[in-house]
């Protein structure tokens, strides 16, 4: 039996996309082409690869089991097609979250381009954790790692530590008791957890000390570490932070770090690629880099 490769191809796009649209749209052929090409496979297989909820296009049990499957041998072909045509294996085109990008990573990057030279770094901004489309970036830093089919290198584990801004550290920095804290605004990041509840950084961390965190506290919530982190610059209370999120120079100039403990979140830091991908000169630099600068920090 001859394999349908452009169909399983077809399917691929359209499973990373989560739209047969968008997928037709990479490809450069029709909408109503792709859609052939993948009832072509469902025939083939004798299932249905896909379900519609609303406007989204979402894998079926068994698309999802499929695209595990034959996802790594498309990276595979991409990856070779890519390095053939570019000829030059030290193009690497890293895929980060942008608030680790423009916080810790961008400022550091002189050191790796001084150190590595002939290695062209190209930074995406990634939107969407655990979605690791090759065609976009050759590797990723995440928080989710694929659980086979990549090679990863561990970076950091999340730790939060409370910091506030030169007009409450004076007075903060004197205090001796945790219990103090709770007469402060503080600032909460709902997405340093994963359930996402509102306060859940501040709780966790007085629940360490062994105190309850009063239902009268004042509590300021943000979506994210990078809005709690801006509002404690700006002195309007003590946020909980991940100093990865933070420059040096905020923490020379701007925030500073109590001397209480420290939390960790349900988050650990990974650099992945592919396993497919042939052996590259720039991603193990990169790889390297990266782990020797989480360690200096």
């Amino acid at each position: 039996m001859s394999l349908p490769f452009r169909a399983i191809h077809y399917f691929v796009e359209v499973a990373r996309c989560e739209s047969f649209s968008k997928a037709a749209e990479r490809l450069f052929v029709s909408q109503s082409a792709v859609s052939h090409q993948v009832r072509l496979l469902e025939e083939l297989l004798g299932a249905d690869l896909f379900v519609r909820r609303g406007r989204q296009t979402l894998l079926s049990a068994v698309g999802e089991s499929y695209f595990n499957e034959v996802a790594s041998a498309i990276n595979s072909i991409e990856h070779a097609t890519r390095n053939f045509q570019q000829d030059d294996s030290r193009q690497v085109r890293l895929a980060v979250h942008g608030s680790l990008a423009v916080k810790w990573l961008i400022p550091a990057l002189d050191d790796f381009r001084e150190r590595y030279p002939n290695v062209e770094l190209t930074l995406q901004m990634l939107t969407k954790d655990g979605h690791f489309d090759s065609q976009w970036a050759d590797c990723f830093i995440t928080t989710m790692p694929p659980g086979a089919g990549f090679v990863r290198y561990h970076l950091y584990d999340e730790t939060l530590k409370p910091y506030c801004s030169k007009a409450l550290w004076n007075e903060a920095s004197r205090l001796s008791d945790v219990a103090d804290l709770r007469r402060f605004p503080l600032l909460s990041a709902i997405s340093a957890f994963a359930s996402g509840q509102p306060g859940t950084d501040w709780q966790r961390w007085f629940e360490k000390a062994g105190i309850v965190l009063p239902t009268d506290a004042k509590v300021h919530h943000f979506s994210h570490l990078l809005l709690a982190a801006e509002a404690a610059k700006y002195g309007q209370g003590i946020a909980l932070l991940n100093e990865f999120m933070t420059t040096e120079q905020e923490r020379a100039e701007s925030l500073f770090e109590l001397p209480f403990h420290g939390i960790r979140t349900d988050d650990s830091f990974y650099f992945v690629y592919p396993a497919s991908t042939p052996k590259s000169p720039g991603l193990q630099a990169l790889g390297d880099w990266l782990v020797a600068l989480c360690k200096n920090r």
